[in-house]
């Protein structure tokens, strides 16, 4: 829901005549037709692609020694193991990082290798490699060192790394034009690299260095950490294709059994895996509940302690892990809403709201969560955001910014009066003097002129198809679990729905910052939820709407429809006449006599034995209730109605439902 009152385009892919031809071999994988227009949209065309889709697993993966750089990093390891020498694994406080440096850390320990592992210290130390944490383990003896998830833009520290430090790069960022001087550099995204998928996080790219370990030495592959893998994908949005989809599902398949005890310890911590568990499939558990927790030790604390949850054999140190990460994110929830408050009226100060690039700045803001804050800026002016805590006279910024605007291109062109950056189109971060923010408040704004259309700046909702209410059944939600795991470039679908009627409206939740709605369906009511509104009414009572909406299964009292409101927008509809009012009381008079009933069961009885359409239904029902000739009532968590009896002649024009959408010139008003 967009909570600023900022208009959504709808980008609507299949119009809601549902009449696209479907190729037969769909039905042969038992895929519905609903379904079936979906992959289709997505690509999905072909019998091969679509047994890819559903069937690929890790046996499906590339050979590991495909990726540039890959035997002489294999080979360097291994004579690093064979030859007794200590193994350093230098990874970033990120989620991606995190698991990327557990999955080379668990691999290594199972090679019998004498490995430790350091990640910089957020706040201190900053992204990436820096020349005093390489002097301090190079003096502490180790002789071989491993990026995980950087070091790709590091080729001029690279090349003055302390003598007999040789050094490997493992990263998955926008490879610079210059390339580090080292070992070997793992990154599909080398030009010259021929690993046929590109889009490998920084743990995928980790899980392929182990996957060619493993092939070298044992003559097999490697599938120990698949698990971790699927986490730091999921939390690192890159696309949920290809491989990386294959190494999702495999990895969330092993969630529930993992002999991971750190992972299993945090899965039970964020309330995702209980006793009673079969499977986790939903990649929004992940990125809603693992990542979070984990993410916030590189935010507030150290992402050591990560590290440490999923690297430790302890059963007992992984309970006491998980529930401090959960305590820290906690906090880490508490310090970004100060910061997001903060970053508001600093917006105001400056007087940049119609800015086409935030450059938004703070004295002493916890870098640890700026990147967090600036997605929350982005969700409401849906510009690029740059968010630059300030100390000491240095900035450290995060940024993140819409499809229209690659935001890494956009430092590239500033660099010059930047210390520091690096990232991707989507989101990145950098360093820079106090007093070069204005400038670069100014020069990124002018950029932005230059690249953006105020078009572009409109947040676009990428709708899969338009449905009728009848469309919108169990059978075809739980048909949808198909397309999980769902995240970038194979979203959670969003459907729309027009002319729906809105029957009741309210605020909902302890601090009414929600908000429920009920649509008039085929067969009874449909609830509408809408997250996080605060004091806005999307709706009200009365209201013909069309709206867009993510379809789940609520199993609150049995299994029912519920639609998760993304966007809704009022249609001016006229459709009551008194006449059809009449027929309708006449009817409803003959399911009720002198019972109540539950509401879902008239709608039910009306529409089936008496064809009544569900909108103008609704509309007719709701007429009634305000006139006070039908009440409704709760009991047990199921609404009812019951017919009262009110003496005297009744004015239709009572009713502010049959004012706002009665037929003009269509039967007698009294």
């Amino acid at each position: 829901m967009n909570t600023d009152k900022q208009n959504y385009k709808w980008n609507i892919k299949i119009d809601g005549t549902g009449e696209e031809a479907v190729p037969a071999f769909f039905s042969s994988y038992h895929i519905p037709h609903g379904l079936g227009r979906i992959l289709m949209h997505r690509g999905i065309d072909s019998e091969e692609k679509l047994s890819h889709f559903l069937y690929d697993d890790l046996s499906c993966l590339s050979d590991p020694f495909l990726m540039k750089g890959m035997d002489r990093a294999v080979e360097r390891i291994l004579m690093a193991i064979e030859g007794h020498e200590k193994i350093v694994v230098y990874g970033d406080y990120d989620v991606d990082g995190i698991t990327s440096t557990s999955i080379m850390m668990r691999c290594l320990s199972s090679l019998s290798a004498d490995a430790g592992y350091y990640i910089p210290q957020r706040e201190k130390e900053g992204y990436g490699l820096n020349r005093e944490a390489l002097e301090k383990l190079s003096g502490e003896g180790y002789s071989l060192l491993i990026t995980v998830d950087c070091g790709i833009s590091s080729a001029d520290l690279i090349s003055k790394a302390p003598e007999g430090l040789d050094i490997i790069v493992t990263d998955h960022h926008t490879p610079p034009a210059v390339l580090p001087s080292c070992v070997a550099v793992l990154n599909p995204h080398q030009a010259d690299c021929p690993y046929p998928y590109k889009e490998l996080a920084g743990c995928g790219v980790a899980y392929t260095l182990c996957r060619g370990l493993y092939l070298k030495r044992f003559g097999r592959d490697y599938d120990g950490t698949v698990e971790l893998a699927a986490l730091g994908t999921i939390a690192d949005v890159v696309s949920l294709t290809g491989e990386n989809r294959i190494l999702v599902k495999e990895g969330m398949k092993r969630f529930v059994r993992t002999p991971i005890k750190g992972l299993a310890a945090l899965l039970k911590a964020a309330g995702i895996v209980h006793d009673d568990t079969t499977a986790v499939t939903r990649a929004d558990q992940v990125s809603f509940g693992l990542a979070p927790r984990l993410n916030a030790a590189g935010r507030i604390a150290h992402a050591s302690e990560g590290v440490r949850l999923m690297t430790t054999s302890s059963a007992e140190e992984a309970e006491k892990l998980a529930e401090r990460l959960c305590e820290i994110n906690m906090t880490r929830q508490q310090i970004e809403r100060t910061i997001f408050d903060q970053a508001k009226e600093r917006i105001a100060e400056l007087g940049i709201e119609k800015d086409m690039a935030l450059v938004v700045d703070g004295k002493d803001w916890h870098p640890g969560v700026i990147g967090i804050v600036a997605s929350r800026i982005l969700e409401s002016y849906h510009r690029p955001v740059f968010v630059i805590t300030v100390r000491d006279g240095v900035g450290k910024g995060s940024c993140r910014s819409i499809p229209a605007f690659n935001i890494y291109e956009a430092l590239s062109r500033e660099s010059d009066i930047l210390l520091q950056f690096g990232g991707h189109k989507m989101a990145a971060g950098f360093s820079i003097a106090e007093d070069k923010i204005p400038e670069f408040r100014r020069r990124m704004n002018e950029y932005a002129a230059e690249v953006l259309t105020e078009e572009d700046c409109i947040p676009v909702l990428d709708v899969e198809e338009e449905l009728s209410m009848d469309d919108i059944s169990l059978d075809f939600i739980h048909s949808l679990d198909l397309l999980e795991p769902c995240g970038a470039d194979n979203p959670k679908p969003l459907f729309s729905i027009r002319g729906a009627f809105v029957e009741t409206a309210r605020h909902m939740g302890a601090d009414g910052r929600h908000f429920k709605c009920q649509l008039s369906g085929k067969d009874s009511l449909v609830d509408a939820i809408f997250w996080g509104v605060g004091e806005e009414n999307p709706c009200q009572a009365g209201d013909v709407v069309d709206m867009v909406f993510e379809p789940e299964v609520h199993e609150w009292y049995g299994e029912h429809v519920q639609l998760i409101g993304k966007d809704i927008r009022e249609e001016d509809m006229r459709l009551l006449d008194r006449d059809y009012l009449a027929d309708v009381y006449r009817k409803l008079s003959a399911i009720l006599r002198n019972m109540a009933k539950p509401v879902r069961e008239v709608h039910y009885l009306m529409g089936k034995k008496y064809d009544f359409e569900p909108v103008r239904l609704g509309m007719a029902l709701a007429v009634f209730e305000e006139l006070a000739i039908l009440s409704r009532f709760s009991r047990n968590g199921e609404d009812f109605y019951q017919k009262r009896i009110i003496g005297g002649k009744l004015n239709l024009l009572n009713s502010s439902i049959y004012r706002k959408h009665r037929m003009q010139g269509g039967g007698r008003n009294g």
